[in-house]
């Protein structure tokens, strides 16, 4: 039926999930090294996100999910996204980004993983999730998964602004940004704000507004 060719064609069999390797000079804009990557597993998150890397005028964030499951599959892979801060996003411009998204194989002594484009926009600011390696496979007596951390890295390689204007940014390399993720097993933390907003219906729906900060489990937010 027309719906069942539908929902086959949104399956990728695992054998053309193939990673590429990068080679020994490809350096990454963010380094982000997850340890106690088990502990990932154990909390069963669904996501992980580094802190903000700058790169190009735009603020960017690298976010992996250790548990992607692709519609139709029921195969597990570590996946990555490229999420841009809505904060460097302007109303009514389209910002077309050429990245990389890699993990470090340490065997080979190089990233190795997928080029991949997105449409970045103020209200679409996270790029479609890319299945690099499956999760069995990763927790295997493997290259990429080392005294329980792995290291994830992200390459941004062309920036195109489309707007009344359109324009190419120049993508100036810089030295890579290093991050490190320490994951607690002592699960997660609970608790509950309510923010009352007065003036709802004045609020321009082009921009977004934040809360005031608020303290949670010893943590601001």
């Amino acid at each position: 039926s027309a719906r069942a060719l539908l929902r086959k064609a949104h399956v990728v069999p695992d054998s053309e999930w193939r990673i590429q390797d990068f080679g020994k000079t490809h350096v990454p804009d963010l380094e982000w090294r997850i340890n106690d990557f088990s502990s990932l597993l154990e909390t069963r998150a669904e996501s992980a996100r580094s802190d903000t890397f700058h790169c190009s005028g735009y603020n960017w964030n690298l976010e992996v999910s250790p548990m992607h499951k692709e519609a139709g599959s029921e195969t597990p892979y570590v996946a990555l996204r490229l999420v841009a801060s809505r904060l460097s996003m302007v109303p009514g411009h389209m910002v077309h980004v050429v990245f990389e998204l890699s993990i470090y194989n340490h065997s080979k002594g190089m990233y190795c993983g997928c080029k991949a484009s997105y449409n970045f926009h103020f209200k679409n600011t996270y790029s479609k999730e890319h299945c690099l390696i499956p999760l069995q496979e990763l927790l295997k007596p493997s290259a990429f998964l080392v005294d329980d951390s792995c290291v994830f890295g992200v390459e941004i390689l062309k920036i195109d602004v489309s707007s009344t204007e359109k324009k190419a940014v120049v993508v100036q390399k810089k030295a890579t940004t290093v991050q490190n993720l320490f994951v607690q097993k002592k699960g997660f933390i609970k608790g509950t704000y309510t923010w009352n907003m007065n003036n709802f219906l004045e609020l321009d729906l082009d921009h977004f507004v934040r809360s005031p900060a608020f303290e949670v489990g010893g943590h601001k937010w």
